[in-house]
């Protein structure tokens, strides 16, 4: 992780370090002054609020010569304002909590983002930092009739699943947040130290000595000690930065690290105004979506006409390599809000359906919907922006014009089956049901769904997760299976009529090459449908079975270490394609 966050050595030459203050005037901010301290801006800035619109203090720090300086907000605070009404969110649903563990979890955490969304921004403070610093909760639950209110309205949601009395529920709720408290107020008098003292990993090293091995309760001790800091920060995009600054000031960092980390960093990221941040100016909401996916991706590069912040890059790299699955899955979630929303996504009300269009292209690939069937359901409601009637008629009609808007046959038939999965392919099951069959009828063939033009792999990859989405998806159990069944067979004629094993299989090549060309065909993501990966099995059983296959095999090589790792390479495949 400290590759992705930028951490490692170096001397202190030619570093500076100092701190700006500034205060918020109409609507920009203006420098006040730039001081040395920490300590001598925070007196500054407690100085001037009372007498300004806000105040904020930005750590400016000029590393390497040659290399761009980095600013981070460490405190922004605006001037409350009078009659400013801060109330309990709806939401519609609510996962029951029967262990006060439980309220730690991501969905959990989420909620709690939902309901108190207000206050929470108001206050610039996440759910992490409710559930792990005694104050905070205090604080909340003493402000106003907040508590109360989201407590009874969660009670509501969640008796209405366990079949137990509101009160009933509400009393258990209580109990836990009692039990939460003492908990995080215990832990803070364990740990004196602090990630601002001590460094990240030095914190972290101290948390692991104190707590004994004890998996669990270094998890939740790091959390308290990081969320001590986190307070501080009178900012929501600034507790990103410093959450993924501070992690990257580590030489390395365990997987336990990046968890907690993630956990942090996706509360801060769950806000609207966090991502809208981190994106920088945008000329529309198409645009603005188009950039989520490049972040999501792990492909944010801030231009700048956006004057997106340094740590957007950063925070997109992690997001690529796959170690911050709660981050992305909270950054996913403010894309399909905006995608399912009714704002236009053009400024030009006539670039709207092609903006759309554009971007539900892009959302299929040859490896199947990215997102699954949540990206099926906003896509659906998305284009629910385009049509006049509402309800079951306007679910059907959005269904007929996403498929509208797709290019090829077998795209049409890859969102009808991960849409299946969602909440409004459910309820419209029967529509879904009934535009899938013809699009997968016994007279197509996987040229018709595909393409003729299409190269092989991606053809094969492109049919290898349809298959896996029907079978995967919630169509009812018959459809399903008898659609299955009838990719399965469109597969195995294809491979059968284009003889795509004799050209794999070329005799005039070595063993080595047909055997390992037929094993990667044989990848899953490139066949998993049965009847044609028991074609291309018996092809490479039947090499397997001649005498001294591995002799034959390793022809050609020279040396016995390279004979050596192409066997083992060759019968990795076969332990992963499952043929051994």
């Amino acid at each position: 992780m400290s590759s992705l966050l930028g951490g490692g050595g170096g001397g202190a030459i030619g570093r500076r370090l100092n701190f700006e203050v500034q205060t918020f005037k109409a609507d920009h901010w203006v420098i006040e002054d730039s001081l040395a301290t920490e300590e001598e801006a925070r007196a500054l800035a407690t100085k001037l609020l009372p007498n300004r619109e806000g105040v904020r203090i930005i750590r400016d720090f000029a590393g390497v010569p040659g290399k761009p300086a980095t600013e981070t907000i460490i405190f922004s605070e605006m001037r409350e304002k009078k009659g400013k009404t801060i109330a309990v969110q709806p939401i519609d649903d609510s996962p029951v909590c029967t262990d006060t563990r439980d309220y730690l979890q991501a969905d959990s955490r989420q909620t709690i983002s939902k309901l108190l969304r207000q206050y929470l921004e108001d206050k610039a403070l996440t759910a992490s930092e409710l559930l792990y610093n005694a104050a905070e909760m205090k604080r909340a639950i003493n402000f106003e009739n907040l508590v109360p209110t989201a407590v009874g309205r969660v009670a509501s949601i969640q008796g209405k699943v366990t079949g137990q009395d509101v009160r009933e529920r509400r009393d258990l709720i209580y109990s836990s947040l009692t039990d939460l408290r003492s908990k995080a107020e215990e832990a803070q008098k364990r740990a004196s130290f602090s990630v601002k003292q001590d460094g990240f990993r030095g914190a972290l090293e101290k948390v692991e000595a104190l707590c004994n091995g004890n998996d669990a309760d270094a998890d939740y001790l790091s959390k308290v000690i990081l969320c001590r800091d986190l307070v501080q920060i009178r900012n929501l995009l600034g507790k990103v930065e410093w959450l993924l600054e501070s992690a990257g000031d580590a030489a390395q960092n365990k997987t336990a690290h990046i968890h907690i980390i993630d956990t942090l960093v996706a509360d801060a990221s769950s806000f609207p105004s966090v991502l809208q941040d981190l994106l920088g100016r945008q000329p529309d909401l198409a645009t603005a979506l188009q950039r989520m996916l490049d972040m999501l991706e792990g492909k944010f590069e801030p231009t700048e006409r956006e004057m997106a912040p340094p740590i957007a890059k950063v925070l997109s790299n992690w997001l690529g390599s796959g170690h911050a699955p709660q981050t992305w899955q909270v950054v996913l979630e403010g894309f399909l809000r905006s995608l399912r929303g009714t704002a236009p996504l053009a400024r030009d009300p006539e670039r709207n359906r092609t903006s759309f269009t554009t971007i539900a292209t892009r959302l299929i690939t040859p490896s199947g919907l990215f997102g699954g069937s949540r990206v099926a359901d906003a896509l659906t409601l998305g284009y629910l922006r385009f049509i006049e009637q509402g309800g079951g008629e306007g679910r059907r009609l959005s269904i007929e014009g996403v498929m509208g808007v797709l290019p090829c046959l077998r795209d049409r038939a890859l969102y009808l089956a991960e849409l299946a999965g969602g909440d409004v392919g459910q309820r419209e099951i029967d529509t879904v049901v009934a535009r899938l069959r013809p699009l997968l009828s016994t007279d197509r063939d996987v040229n018709q769904l595909v393409g003729l033009q299409v190269p092989l792999k991606p053809k094969m990859q492109s049919m290898a997760s349809l298959y896996t989405a029907v079978v995967k998806s919630g169509l009812p159990d018959e459809a399903r299976a008898m659609l299955a069944d009838r990719i399965d067979e469109m597969v195995a004629s294809y491979i059968a009529q284009a003889k795509v094993i004799e050209r794999l299989d070329d005799p005039s090549g070595s063993l080595r090459i047909r055997a390992t060309r037929l094993m990667q065909f044989a990848a899953n993501d490139v066949l998993s449908s049965p009847k044609a990966r028991k074609m291309v099995r018996d092809q490479i059983v039947g090499h397997l079975r001649q005498p001294n296959f591995d002799g034959k095999f390793v022809e050609g090589l020279n040396t016995p270490q390279e004979q050596a790792n192409a066997l083992r390479q060759f019968y990795g495949l076969l332990r992963q394609a499952h043929f051994m």
